[in-house]
């Protein structure tokens, strides 16, 4: 009597999930290299130096702007700590993790903005390490200054010599050009304030993709052993002994779990390289200048990537509620509201002092593209509000605004002809609404 051979888990088709496993994997390993990359050629765009370290001050990266400052190739940066880096370099700093610091280098009389965040990986409460940005303020500090004799002089003017018009007019066509200068380094120092935010984010992702890769590579190991041991199995067919040792091996090695959990890994990872895609994506597009020229856009995205970019500010303090209504395209300077979104977003989220919610709204009516940015904020009073749009007014301690950047808003969306106001209540909260005309392209 001749035997049937005892069938078994079928090899070809465990090597074709491995394959494709293998092949998805090697696809989510080549995207989440391009965001990294695309993140690294997007920081080394920024005017600001950036500096990721670990807890002791070592030099984990660096973008272009820090090692361009240092005079130092990039690989003789990184494990050395950062602050004897800059002491070497002239600039006196000390390892103190004071969140904002500001320092003059003496050999050149320029100042230095430096802010610290510390940051944490998946599953630890602990610092893991610190992002530093360090801002080049002497433009600032002189703007500054400038600004606030300019000030002076015509309030002294004011009072004092009412018939003096036209040197009041002159003072204020000098204010004017100074604005205008400032319109670009406004934008830019914003990208900066926000750089250790947005490191953040992406830094989050990147660290359970790596915590993912790192399991699935046991996984392979595993399935590696398994599929030598089903080999050692068809070479032997109908050894009671081996097929003994095949099963028990798959109850030990887990083999079902590791397929089931595998798939869960992939999903999981693959929505954390979108998620560093768009935030990437999102900075580039907002760093990007206007070349004068109005083109089409969706008022949306420009909205989604003013949320991106600010994201890490948001969520700590609020919910976001989105109500983004079916909008027309229209011919604008994308890149200028962006801007404007953005400078709404973080006013909405400064006025929230413990816990609240912003809630942005879109919508097309009366050929118009309309939106607002709500909170439940401090809310401000009718003084404050009649004074909102007004150059160089702000509420801010000394030092912590510029008062440009509600101004640098109103002027945007003037040029878009458009409409902007506002409407508060103090202790409730804080509405600015949007209107632009729909553009179509010629």
């Amino acid at each position: 009597m001749v035997s049937k051979p005892v069938t078994g888990p079928n090899p070809e088709s465990h090597d074709d999930d491995l394959l494709r496993d293998h092949r998805e994997l090697q696809r989510l390993f080549e995207q989440v290299e391009i965001a990294k990359t695309e993140w690294e050629q997007t920081m080394d765009c920024v005017p600001e130096m950036v500096i990721l370290t670990n807890t002791s001050g070592s030099v984990q990266r660096c973008n272009k702007t820090f090692a361009d400052y240092l005079q130092k190739n990039y690989y003789d940066i990184i494990g050395r700590n950062w602050t004897l880096l800059l002491c070497e370099r002239g600039l006196p700093v000390n390892a103190s993790h004071d969140s904002t610091r500001t320092i003059r280098e003496n050999s050149s009389e320029r100042w230095y903005e430096i802010k610290t965040h510390p940051y944490t990986t998946k599953g630890k409460n602990a610092a893991s390490g610190h992002v530093t940005t360090i801002t080049d303020i002497t433009m600032q500090k002189k703007f500054s200054q400038q600004l606030e004799e300019k000030n002076h002089q015509i309030m002294e003017n004011l009072r004092d010599l009412n018939d003096k018009n036209a040197e009041l007019a002159e003072a204020y066509a000098s204010l004017k050009k100074t604005q205008s200068q400032v319109l670009q380094q406004e934008k830019m120092a914003s990208i900066g304030q926000l750089a250790a935010g947005v490191a953040h984010e992406i830094n989050n992702p990147i660290g359970f993709i790596t915590s993912n890769l790192n399991s699935l590579g046991k996984y392979l190991t595993r399935l590696s052993d398994f599929i030598q041991l089903q080999k050692k199995a068809l070479a032997s067919p109908g050894d009671p002994a081996i097929l003994e040792e095949v099963r028990q091996k798959e109850k030990t090695m887990k083999m079902n779990f590791i397929m089931d959990d595998s798939m869960k890994i992939i999903e999981e990872s693959l929505d954390g390289s979108d998620r560093v895609q768009k935030i990437v994506q999102s900075l580039k597009s907002f760093s990007r200048s206007d070349d004068g020229k109005r083109v089409p856009a969706d008022i949306n995205e420009c909205l989604e990537s003013a949320v991106n970019i600010v994201w890490n500010e948001i969520k700590y303090k609020a919910a976001l509620k989105r109500e983004l209504g079916i909008l027309p395209q229209t011919l604008c300077y994308p890149n200028q509201l962006n801007q404007v979104f953005m400078n709404i977003l973080i006013n909405a989220v400064q006025a929230i002092k413990n816990q609240g919610t912003i809630t942005v709204r879109t919508w097309h009516s009366d050929d118009s593209i309309r939106a607002s940015i709500s909170d439940t904020g401090c809310g401000m009073p009718p003084e404050v509000v009649a004074r909102i749009f007004e150059p160089f007014f702000t509420t801010k301690e000394v030092g912590k605004g510029t008062g440009l950047g509600l101004s640098i808003t109103y002027e945007v969306i003037k040029r878009h002809e458009g409409e902007i106001w506002v409407e508060s209540t103090l202790g409730e909260g804080t509405t600015f609404n949007i209107r632009i005309p729909v553009i179509e392209a010629g």
